[in-house]
């Protein structure tokens, strides 16, 4: 488990997934919220200006209904009739057709009902059918005021006490009642009723609502339900919130949602208020019906995100383990390579930084193999060059005590070359036989090179002459020691002749671009060119094996395996013809710092 919370592949992958999975699904949710806010929005304006025509027209056809009842006020012969009561059968026929004329003013009104005051009579026109008798006066005429009409809830339709030639099964109307006066007094003279069909108002709402999704009430000012999508709620009075809302309210139109309205869905409502009626229209339209669209674009969101989601987790899988296997795979050679298996390879061939953190790697690796390995040949080299000088000393003391005795016998004897020769000797063997120090100074080991030149110019007298070619500048430059005597010591072995002239060593030492470069030249009998470019090809051989016993060339062989120790690629000994005759050895130094040569 704590593998999976700390490692670099599960980390990265689990920040790649929030990284795609966040912004999705916040983009589905913002999406999905903004939708569902702007098919709201949208759908408020709409039915409300759906309702607000609907509100006109069923208030246009009350107009033309609630019109229709002021017929009877038209001629002075009904005025008579309302006044005086039917008389003979003329009056009858006249009444005929005032009723007819107020049922064929609008559509779907179903029967006509005048009651005349004066002498207690009712007629009743339905569909044509005229019937008239005695009846009593209504009660309700009583409430309403003068010269006003009033709107009574939906209920059956009946005869009013009026006996009709044939029955009429009964139907669902409201009505609209007014009562009749003598023009201009408040005298009484009857009441006429119109009897309208609720199917009115379902033609007249039929476009208002989707009756499969949708709710559709009209309702009056005390909630009863004139008129409703569901017809078990005609003519009742249900007790609901959004009701009593929307009675409480003031305004003539708007809208409420489940927080006020206690509804799953948004409820719109419009006034119908007139003289007669205070009707309001309900609109109800369900949440589930109205982010239909809505919810259907977020499934579609949803499926392509989790479409897009599989997709991105398999790139991101694979990215994932491609970005973090060279990791992996470096981190399983580190510890093969901490566990001591320094040639560990490292198998990462890639074009990106990866690629180039494995070859940086593998150079640091090869470079801390050289170092250990030049180290461990070094101090090898050192170890065995001092038990060559341990096993080569036989009591130094006695020897250098020696030395000096027989230096100081020579002066006695007046022998002042002797005593050059001893000390010089004596310098070369103190110089020697110091272990302390395996680095020192140019000018160190060209003194050591000089006594043993004196030592070799007593021996050849004036067959030898000796010049040297110092850059000033280069004697505190740090060097292996013991690296210039035996260049020099190879002419006397190889390039130095008795029968010839004056032989001559040349040394030179100059500094240039960070380099010490340190000449050994010499008049000798040379050597071809073909041995010359065989020796050349050994001695660039050399890396860190020691120098094999190759006869005449050891000496040579050894001071560049040295200088290899030292110095690695960066040091040279080249070897070429010196003209006119004999042979010249240019050995080139880098210039390092002190810390740098330490053994």
């Amino acid at each position: 488990m704590r593998l999976l919370t700390t490692s670099v592949r599960y980390k990265l992958i689990a920040l790649m997934l929030i990284s795609i999975v966040v912004p999705i699904v916040a983009s589905i949710i913002v999406t999905h919220v903004y939708t569902k806010e702007s098919v709201k929005k949208r759908s408020i304006v709409e039915n409300t200006r759906l309702l607000s025509e609907g509100t006109t027209n069923i208030s246009n056809n009350l107009d033309v209904v609630n019109n229709a009842s002021l017929i009877l006020y038209s001629n002075t012969t009904m005025e008579r009739i309302l006044v005086k009561g039917v008389t003979d059968n003329k009056d009858q026929s006249y009444v005929y057709t005032a009723l007819q004329l107020v049922s064929n003013a609008a559509n779907n009104i179903y029967q006509v009902y005048l009651y005349l005051d004066k002498g207690q009579s009712g007629f009743l026109m339905n569909a044509n059918n005229f019937a008239y008798g005695q009846v009593e006066a209504p009660p309700i005429a009583t409430d309403i005021p003068p010269y006003a009409s009033v709107t009574l809830p939906t209920h059956l339709s009946n005869n009013y006490g009026v006996r009709a030639i044939r029955a009429n099964k009964p139907e669902l109307v409201f009505s609209i009642y007014r009562p009749l006066y003598k023009v201009p007094t408040a005298e009484r003279l009857g009441l006429l009723a119109i009897d309208v069909q609720v199917d009115a108002l379902r033609e007249m709402t039929a476009q208002l609502y989707d009756p499969e999704q949708e709710d559709i009430y009209i309702m009056d000012g005390s909630g009863t339900i004139i008129f409703a999508s569901d017809e078990q709620d005609i003519g009742d009075r249900p007790e609901h919130a959004w009701i009593d809302s929307i009675l409480e309210g003031t305004s003539p139109s708007g809208s409420m949602e489940k927080n006020k309205s206690g509804y799953d869905g948004i409820i719109l409502y419009d006034r119908i208020q007139k003289p007669y009626l205070n009707w309001t229209i309900v609109k109800r339209i369900p949440d589930q019906y109205l982010y239909i669209e809505a919810h259907k674009l977020t499934m579609i969101n949803t499926v392509i995100a989790v479409l897009f989601l599989s997709v991105a987790t398999v790139a991101v899988l694979i990215v994932s383990i491609r970005f973090t296997n060279p990791i992996k795979q470096l981190i399983r050679s580190i510890n093969k390579i901490q566990s001591g298996q320094l040639e560990e390879p490292i198998d990462i061939v890639r074009n990106d930084e990866f690629g180039i953190l494995a070859t940086r790697f593998r150079t640091m690796m090869h470079t801390i193999n050289d170092l250990i390995f030049r180290e461990y040949k070094l101090n090898l080299a050192n170890k065995t060059t001092q038990l060559k000088m341990l096993q080569a000393q036989i009591n130094p003391h006695f020897i250098n005590n020696a030395l000096q005795s027989i230096g100081a016998s020579a002066l006695d004897n007046d022998a002042p070359e002797v005593y050059g020769l001893v000390s010089s000797l004596g310098q070369m063997m103190h110089y020697s036989m110091n272990t302390k120090e395996m680095i020192v100074p140019l000018s160190q080991e060209l003194d050591y090179v000089h006594h043993y030149l004196l030592l070799q110019q007593q021996r050849f007298d004036e067959k030898l002459k000796i010049e040297y070619d110092l850059d000033e500048g280069a004697g505190e430059i740090p060097i292996p020691k013991m690296i210039i005597q035996p260049l020099v010591e190879n002419y006397f072995k190889h390039g130095f002749h008795i029968s010839q002239n004056t032989g001559i060593v040349n040394i030179t030492t100059a500094v240039a671009d960070g380099k010490l470069r340190i000449s050994v030249a010499d008049n000798g009998i040379g050597i071809s060119d073909d041995r010359l470019a065989a020796i050349q090809t050994d001695l660039s051989g050399i890396r860190h094996e020691a120098a094999a016993d190759s006869g005449d060339r050891i000496g040579l062989m050894n001071v560049m395996y040295r200088l290899h120790l030292y110095y690695g690629e960066q040091a040279a000994l080249q070897l070429s013809q010196n003209e006119p005759r004999g042979l010249k050895i240019t050995m080139t130094l880098p210039i390092p710092k002190q810390e740098d040569m330490t053994p």
